[in-house]
């Protein structure tokens, strides 16, 4: 049943869809050439053998959610599986893309090697059913990133950027994007293109590195039957011009779209179990053969669901799971054996033979093998912050939050304690330092929810070894940490023109304030890293800062505090922050002042201690993230 008389080769055709070009247009035309005379990616063959999953209930006991499976799919084909829920259909999707994160037995080969778990990524793709992307980026920055990240001729080489932008031209033009090609990706706040286009700009993006293989879960889930035909229908494109293995797990496609498929494997559930692994064309003949032939006028996939849903009026599960496990899976696993005897390229030869050999010095390891990234480290910086900057000023309420409301904000506070300078040293005098630091630390709280988000793209696309985690983390702290310190340094610039103090304590009211609000941003970014919902993250946030709020020379003291909460004055830097400003402003203001400092038990000349505090919670937080956004929160299935 499997296409065992077709074989593994590179060969593809060069057939490209209509209306790509016009040839008018020298810059299309030239774009198209080099489109035509780009060597196509290395062709991938696909054979598993045996593979099951097993899961671990409550009670530790172990239910069975895919049977042993075994099968070979050849370079050039659209796969379908499909099964009614509780098949093992996104399983089996997921163990074949290496996305399993649970343990499963079995044998998953790549031209008759095991999968390389440094480079598979480099060859495949994944597309989950969640098209996560930032909503201020438009559909041509989409597939431009992924050009970018996954191509390492595009650096530095005139030939290879023209290429990967004919690249991505063509592939708008197949999966219908050109047209909206500027046009925002937009979300549930943001104005943009159709669910359904962004689908196809999900799938554009797997296919923009040109992958040996492509995987994609439920890629119709959610469309219009057009919207699905049209997604389909481009995949089918791409997968015969390009010789692109592609697996798609489908949920009951119309008539139309499944013909557009070249093989069927179909499952049934409890556990799941195959029972056709074929050839989708001539799967209505098997069907027949079984003794279950298609009613006249009725949707073929349909009725196969209907015979593998146990418990349905055309329930035949068990009957077909029999015939195919005598007829058909011991000449499936025979097929399985003999191509994993035959070696074609490894993953490593793939790569290689993908950029010609020049894949350079910065993509190589120390082994002379390629990398896991295609590109190095300082391009998916300069990538990713180029990212950053667009989607940042493009997002009006970034603007706001960055400017207006610090403005706001500065100004309200500033009239509450205007002219206190003029008033003399006093207790009103810490009452305001204590409060201009308070609403300073907060500022960055509300901005958890978004770095979640952020986090939730970012785990989408290091998945597939687009860019390493500490580059996003580089990334965002460069261009948020600058729009943040303005911010802050606008509010207090303002509260500090109100008040009256002079101009030779600007530095030093400012100049603290700025660094506290460092070191909680620190601490918001940590625990927005480490939880996995914005709820969560406040929680996380809610004792750091309790203590630090209440333990700072003020609200508590350290003569009041209890002596088992000792602990908490040297590591508060609220409590060093104030100590530092309130000290200076007192001595600025006159000596008759120190008294009022004494009852508050503050000492002067700790400015050291105080910076090195800030200093080291900048550090080992910042640390804390990199290794929380790395092994924290990652995708599970």
């Amino acid at each position: 049943m499997a296409a065992s008389d077709m074989k593994c080769t590179d060969s593809t055709t060069s057939t490209l869809s209509e209306g790509t070009s016009d040839g008018s247009n020298d810059t299309n035309t030239n774009m198209m050439s080099d489109l035509i005379n780009a060597k196509p990616p290395p062709a991938a063959c696909l054979t598993f053998k045996n593979l099951t999953f097993e899961a671990t209930m409550n009670d530790k006991s172990k239910k069975t959610i895919l049977a042993p499976s075994s099968g070979h799919l050849e370079a050039g084909q659209l796969v379908a599986i499909m099964g009614p829920s509780g098949s093992g259909k996104s399983t089996l999707l997921d163990m074949l893309a290496m996305k399993k994160t649970a343990p499963y037995t079995g044998e998953v080969l790549i031209n008759g090697h095991p999968r390389d778990p440094v480079l598979f990524q480099r060859i495949a793709a994944y597309v989950g059913q969640d098209d996560l992307m930032p909503a201020h980026w438009t559909v041509r920055e989409a597939l431009n990133f992924n050009v970018t990240l996954k191509k390492p001729l595009v650096e530095g080489n005139r030939e290879g950027r023209r290429a990967a932008k004919a690249r991505t031209q063509h592939l708008m033009d197949v999966f219908g994007l050109s047209e909206v090609a500027d046009v925002y990706v937009g979300g549930s706040q943001v104005r943009g293109i159709s669910g359904g286009q962004r689908r196809r700009v999900s799938l554009a993006r797997g296919l923009a590195a040109e992958a040996s293989i492509l995987f994609a879960d439920e890629p119709t889930s959610g469309l219009s039957a057009t919207d699905a035909e049209v997604c389909v229908r481009a995949l089918r494109t791409i997968a015969k011009e390009q010789n692109v293995l592609m697996l798609l797990n489908i949920h009951q496609p119309r008539r139309e779209v499944a013909a557009l498929f070249d093989t069927l494997i179909l499952l049934t559930p409890h556990p799941g179990r195959i029972v056709y692994f074929g050839p989708m064309a001539q799967a209505p003949n098997y069907f027949a053969s079984c003794g279950y032939p298609v009613p006249d006028g009725a949707n073929a996939t349909d009725y196969y669901l209907d015979l593998v849903t146990p418990g349905s009026d055309l329930d035949a599960a068990e009957s077909l799971v029999t015939t195919y496990d005598t007829s058909v899976a011991p000449g499936m696993a025979r097929l399985a054996d003999e191509m994993a005897d035959r070696k074609g390229l490894s993953a490593a030869e793939m790569i290689e033979a993908r950029t010609g050999g020049a894949v350079g010095r910065s993509c190589l390891g120390r082994d002379q093998r390629p990398k896991s990234y295609a590109v190095p480290f300082h391009l998916q910086l300069r990538t990713l912050i180029s990212r950053k900057v667009r989607i940042t000023f493009r997002n009006p309420e970034a603007v706001g939050v960055s400017i207006v409301m610090p403005a706001g904000m500065g100004v309200v506070l500033g009239l509450l304690f205007q002219g206190i300078g003029d008033k003399g040293f006093g207790v009103p005098t810490v009452m305001f330092v204590f409060i201009q630091l308070v609403m300073l630390s907060l500022q960055s709280l509300p901005l958890m929810p978004s770095l979640i988000e952020e986090r939730a793209i970012m785990k989408g696309e290091t998945s597939e070894k687009l860019y390493k985690e500490s580059a996003q983390i580089l990334a965002n702290l460069i261009v948020n940490m600058p729009i943040s310190i303005f911010s802050a340094l606008l509010q207090s610039s303002i509260i500090f023109a109100f008040t009256g103090f002079p101009a030779s304590l600007y530095f030093i009211v400012v100049g603290w304030t700025l660094l506290i609000f460092t070191a909680f941003d620190a601490i918001f970014q940590c625990m927005a890293a480490v939880a996995s919902t914005g709820e969560e993250a406040l929680m996380f946030a809610t004792p750091f800062l309790v203590l630090f709020m209440l333990f700072n020379g003020v609200v508590i003291s350290r003569v009041t505090a209890p002596v088992y909460l000792s602990w908490v004055f040297p590591i508060s830097p609220t409590y060093w922050t104030l100590q530092a400003i309130v000290t200076r402003i007192a001595e600025e203001m006159g000596s008759e002042n120190n008294f009022i400092i004494a009852n508050f038990d503050f000492e002067a000349g700790h400015e050291f201690h105080a910076l090195l505090i800030i200093v080291v919670m900048n550090v080992v937080l910042r640390l804390l993230q990199v290794l929380a956004q790395q092994s924290l929160n990652n995708l599970q299935k």
